[in-house]
């Protein structure tokens, strides 16, 4: 059980955990006080009860193993995880470059009908989660994960689809993302933006660099007052840079 706390419970976090433990009949209870931070999003979690951190969650079908004190898992992208579970990739090659425990991976291993998807995580410890949930939902003969940089991905014009879901320093990555895609492919990229600025940003952002065509954009879910987070389906018309 993870329970969302400020600051001033700090002093009764003890008798807070074994309250929940009694009462819900939960093994371990944590207190998550100042949310995720870092590149690698990692949580500020205490253990408050109990000392058992990791967690398997069950969701459309796909298991989920993590350690809630290790590793961010982002309950409000449950619909993102979703779509990508009734994606048409049939045959295609996909490439997740902000793999992490697997959450886009995984539904669109087991379901989208993917030839190969290669999932990149730079976090270590996201990353030995990554493999054992590639196995453990047996889709070791789709998905290759790879630890590292995503920008180190060998290779260009491969990939049929990419997925970029990471947010706020996203755009940094869109070069390696369109050396690797094919003429025709699809990028998932997802962001923050202010409430109706999503599309100049993403002309911003890709405009310069490529011709494209948005196939759509919606919301993930808010992200702070007057921000949310966006994912944009962007079909890449050609990979030279756009006339303007």
């Amino acid at each position: 059980m993870i329970l969302k706390l400020d600051a001033s419970c700090e002093r009764y976090l003890d008798e807070i955990g074994e309250a929940y433990a009694k009462v819900l009949g939960a093994r371990t209870v944590c207190a998550d006080v100042h949310g995720v931070s870092g590149e690698f999003r990692r949580p500020s979690m205490r253990v408050i009860h109990g000392s058992e951190t990791e967690s398997v969650r069950l969701e459309n079908g796909i298991h989920y193993r993590f350690d809630v004190t290790k590793v961010m898992f982002a309950s409000g992208n449950t619909d993102e995880r979703m779509r990508m579970r009734r994606l048409d990739c049939a045959g295609e090659t996909v490439v997740d470059m902000f793999a992490g425990i697997g959450y886009f991976t995984l539904p669109l291993a087991k379901f989208s009908g993917a030839r190969r998807v290669f999932a990149c995580e730079k976090n270590p410890e996201s990353y030995h989660y990554l493999v054992r949930n590639v196995r453990d939902n047996g889709v070791g003969d789709v998905v290759l994960p790879m630890l590292g940089d995503n920008r180190s991905i060998p290779g260009s014009n491969f990939a049929d689809r990419i997925l970029m879901g990471y947010v706020q320093t996203t755009s940094e990555f869109i070069p390696a993302a369109l050396r690797m895609i094919r003429e025709g492919g699809t990028i998932h990229y997802h962001d923050t933006f202010y409430v109706g600025e999503q599309e100049r940003k993403v002309d911003e952002f890709f405009g310069p660099l490529c011709e494209y065509e948005v196939l759509g954009i919606r919301e993930v879910k808010s992200f702070a007052p007057s921000v949310s987070h966006y994912v944009a389906d962007i079909r890449i018309i050609s990979r030279s840079p756009r006339r303007r």
